[in-house]
């Protein structure tokens, strides 16, 4: 089956597609291609569908509910970061008595374990301060002071990462 050159010649169609990509749009959602919206659809006793039915494959290859929704997305602001769990946009956070708490901790626990790297559940309760502000002390060791180190993966099973004190 031969179809017919309906938009024009190859050359003249592959031109609207780079112009439209050039613009940030699909050449689809321009009517540039000869997608499957331009293909012949088969359907069925057409005359027992009601107007939309008989209307929803013109528009089925057009993917215009996708270009909609992508332009929802795009609208739409990025939701916010929970709070607690970002170390981004803080300043040097110094060193104080709950790093220096923290850091004694960490040596404790090490001892009490032959050397070997502890969690930070049992740095907490070594160091007798909650397990969320305890990570943030680490986190500050680890990057800011260098004081510490953090090993990662070192389990199997994965427990979360061991601390230890920089040898």
């Amino acid at each position: 089956m031969v179809r017919k050159k309906v938009e024009g010649n190859e050359e003249q169609r592959r031109a609207a597609a780079r112009a439209a990509r050039a613009a940030g749009e699909r050449p689809s959602a321009r009517n540039v291609t000869t997608g499957a919206s331009k293909q012949r659809t088969h359907l069925p006793d057409r005359n027992s569908l009601d107007h939309d039915e008989r209307m929803e494959p013109l528009t089925r290859g057009k993917q215009r509910v996708e270009a909609a929704e992508q332009e929802a997305e795009r609208a739409e602001p990025p939701p916010p970061e929970p709070p607690g769990r970002s170390f981004t946009g803080r300043e040097n956070p110094g060193y104080g008595r709950e790093h220096q708490a923290v850091f004694q901790a960490v040596a404790q626990a090490e001892q009490r374990h032959d050397g070997e790297a502890v969690h930070a559940h049992e740095v907490a309760r070594v160091a007798g301060l909650p397990h969320d502000r305890t990570k943030v002390l680490l986190h500050d060791l680890v990057s800011s002071q260098h004081l510490v180190t953090k090993l990662e993966r070192t389990d199997d099973p994965d427990l979360g990462p061991r601390y230890e004190t920089r040898p």
